[in-house]
């Protein structure tokens, strides 16, 4: 018998396809554009960029290392991978446990020390020389495609629906045959500001020297009033656009999550365009809160330095300390606030031509970054721009709320007197100011359950009017947001915009459309 094991005609064995891994790759991009496709109406798509392509680097940059240690490509491609998705687990472990206790006794940097043992032994385990490596391979080069794709594809969806063309309310013909004055008109938020009887009721502060000061200044002051909602963005486009979120979204559905047309009702609001019909022009001072950004305004006045709020949120999902990037957010947070509070006194000098000036100053809203002399604050979480329930989850407690907003709504209220002396001292022809709070605190919001909210808390609202004797004479206590362009419009310069009632809706932030009517449990005196 002829042997023909080593025959030329032998059919030769076909060695299996090599599969390469990309996994590093997508896993290490996850967290930014996962983070981001929960938020794309909060964060701005130019801040996506450079996050991404940091952290894309750093897991490049992992896995060119880790190859010549271990010899091979696919060993380590498997250690980065673990060692990315492992190192941002830290954050999602803290949500899961933080449920399961106190807001308020809750120490997140006790979950570290067992997070670190853990996340050692996996990236050890990940390091061994595993068999079927290509089998491995070829799984998670899946799992990382799948788990990209999808909050991917929930990323151009939504640039692709904020991209489209919104109808906004075109302004009604001005009143040609107002003759009178136009004297400049200042709308300052302070974002998160309450009324005086709730604050004394629930943060146990006193903000009679600030209410005083306003009034002796000629402001009156609607000390019953409340908000119409309770989130910023459901309450700008109420207030600046004068009218009830269904009659003002375009095609209105309480099952919409996408808050991107709200942006864009704050933006291009109908009181501005009200307002340029009468020929003003407009003016807009942010804080760089995300979703407020008026680029249709005729100047934007911002200032920012340091890392974004995207990054900041990135690093806090992280157990890494907060280090100089944080510590930059803060300092920068402090000296934006300042900065545009005293700007808002610095415009005070009235040209040719009347302005409209919008002003969203993010305080004393989260993040606490002022005491009550005006001396920086460092809290001992990271930086976010969060509120009510996610203050919490952000690792804070009732106390810090307590004092955090305290301290800071004192320091606020004395630069806000500070700029408006300055303001009255400049203008030639006396203003219209209106300083408002688009809602209250949030020490008890929750921002998913009704039921867990203290409404009259977080919708008692900072309300108070500097106009001219006409328009004083038509405000009223329990006065509105939604009600007070339509009064200013209608009383000084003859537009026809009647009164609408006085109403208000809570609604979560995972649905900011299904509205619950809460008008009857606001009380007017706490």
């Amino acid at each position: 018998m002829n042997d023909v094991t080593g025959s030329p005609d032998s059919p030769k064995a076909i060695p299996p396809k090599r599969i390469w891994p990309f996994h590093p790759i997508l896993f290490a991009a996850y967290p930014v554009i996962s983070l981001y496709s929960r938020n794309t109406a909060l964060f701005p798509a130019e801040d996506l960029w450079r996050p991404l392509g940091i952290l894309v680097l750093i897991g490049a940059a992992l896995w060119a290392i880790l190859t010549p240690i271990f010899r091979s490509i696919d060993r380590a491609a498997l250690a980065t991978s673990v060692a990315v998705v492992g190192f941002f687990s830290f954050g999602p472990l803290l949500d899961v446990l933080h449920d399961s206790h106190s807001r308020d006794n809750y120490d997140p940097t006790s979950t570290f020390w067992p997070w670190l043992a853990g996340y050692l032994v996996v990236v050890i385990a990940a390091c061994w020389k595993w068999k079927a490596r290509g089998a491995l391979t070829k799984g998670l080069n899946a799992a990382a495609a799948v788990l990209t794709l999808i909050p991917a594809a929930s990323i151009v969806l939504a640039w692709a629906q904020g991209h489209r063309a919104v109808p906004v309310a075109s302004a009604s013909s001005p009143n040609s045959n107002y003759k009178g004055p136009r004297p400049d008109i200042f709308y300052v938020i302070l974002d998160g500001y309450g009324r005086s009887d709730a604050l004394r009721r629930d943060m146990n502060f006193d903000n009679s020297a600030f209410i005083d000061g306003l009034k002796k200044r000629g402001f009156y002051v609607a000390d019953s009033g409340h908000t119409n909602y309770c989130q910023t963005e459901l309450s700008l486009t109420s207030s600046l656009n004068m009218g009830f979120l269904p009659d003002v979204v375009p095609k209105f559905k309480p099952d919409e999550q996408d808050r991107g047309i709200l942006d864009i009702l704050i933006d291009e609001n109908r009181v501005s365009q009200e307002l340029r019909g009468l020929g003003y022009k407009y003016i807009a001072i942010t804080t760089n809160f995300p979703a407020v950004h008026p680029n249709s305004a005729d100047l934007v006045i911002s200032e920012s330095r340091g890392g974004t709020l995207l990054e900041a949120a990135i690093m806090n999902r992280t157990a890494l300390p907060s280090g100089g990037q944080a510590e930059s957010q803060f300092d920068s947070r402090r000296e934006n606030l300042q900065a545009a509070i005293q700007t808002v006194g610095h415009l005070g000098s009235q040209g040719s031509q009347p302005r409209f000036i919008f002003a969203h100053i993010l305080a004393p809203h989260p993040p606490f970054v002022f005491g009550p002399n005006g001396e920086p604050i460092r809290p001992k979480h990271m930086f976010a721009i969060v509120d009510g329930s996610h203050f919490y989850q952000n690792g804070g407690n009732h106390e810090e709320y307590r004092a955090g907003y305290t301290g800071q709504a004192q320091t606020i209220s004395r630069l806000m007197l500070a700029a408006i002396d300055d303001l009255l001292k400049r203008e030639a022809t006396p203003p219209i100011i209106v300083v408002q709070g688009d809602h209250g605190p949030k020490m008890r919001y929750d921002q998913e359950l009704l039921a867990r909210t203290d409404i009259n808390e977080v919708f008692p609202n900072l309300n108070a009017y500097f106009v001219p004797a006409a328009v004083k004479a038509k405000l009223y206590p329990t006065i509105t947001p939604v009600n007070s362009f339509r009064t200013i419009l209608r009383e000084q310069f003859g537009e026809n915009f009647p009164n609408l009632p006085d109403r208000s809706w809570y609604s979560s932030w995972t649905w900011p459309f299904r509205l619950e009517e809460v008008t009857d449990r606001i009380s007017p005196k706490l």
